[in-house]
């Protein structure tokens, strides 16, 4: 398994902003601007209680916050999470983080939250790790509730991430073992569907090594 708190603490080392370098800032610019026009047009009511998945050193949560949210966030990372835990205070906001597996959530309540943050996570599920953390955001989400994925989509387009996609199973490999899922925007829209999820709308930014899409889903209400 990856070394995400590894990560974490060399980025942190190294005064880095966060993950994704060096597409860090368009990506964080293309994602927060998604989410503010959510925020402005309803989708996201204000306030609401959001929970972001993978919220890494809390730049998005932070984000939220600012905009009047009430925010949570899990991460598999310990220092990640103690990251923005500083980052919010620092900025003077608010927010509770807990250091644990999105697929396995027993700290939150059924149907605690209105907003459900993909913080680029589900992308780095692979086979039953998936369906267990689509589950658990359907637990954990009012009905009427938004999902908001963030996530890889297939093909991928560079010759290297080429060479390392296993089509059939829709994983990138790494030194032969999977660690990213990239699937097709009809076949993670399907997911979600079968998931027990409304897809409502969704972009798709292009890049040159893989697009990445995002999408707004809606739990139904009973």
């Amino acid at each position: 398994m990856f070394d995400y708190d590894g990560e974490y603490r060399r980025l942190r080392d190294a005064g880095l902003p966060g993950w994704g370098l060096p597409q860090h800032t368009d990506r964080s610019s293309r994602l927060f601007g998604t989410l503010d026009r959510l925020h402005r047009t309803g989708v996201f009511p204000t306030p609401s209680r959001v929970l972001e998945l993978g919220c890494g050193n809390g730049r998005t949560c932070l984000e939220m916050a600012r905009l009047g949210h009430e925010v949570f966030g899990v991460d598999i990372s310990a220092t990640a999470i103690e990251w923005a835990r500083e980052k919010l205070a620092e900025a003077g906001c608010a927010g509770i983080f807990h250091v644990g597996e999105v697929s396995a959530m027993p700290f939150f309540e059924a149907e605690m939250f209105d907003i459900v943050i993909d913080g680029q996570c589900l992308h780095c599920l692979i086979g039953e790790d998936r369906c267990a953390c689509l589950a658990e955001v359907r637990r954990v989400l009012r009905p009427g509730g938004v999902f908001f994925v963030s996530s890889m989509v297939a093909p991928p387009k560079s010759d290297d991430a080429r060479a390392c996609f296993d089509a059939d199973r829709g994983w990138l490999l790494r030194d032969g073992k999977p660690y990213r899922t990239l699937k097709s925007l009809d076949d993670l829209a399907s997911e979600l569907s079968h998931a027990g999820f409304a897809v409502e709308e969704h972009s798709v930014g292009i890049n040159p090594w893989w697009d990445h899409a995002m999408m707004v889903c809606r739990k139904p209400r009973a």
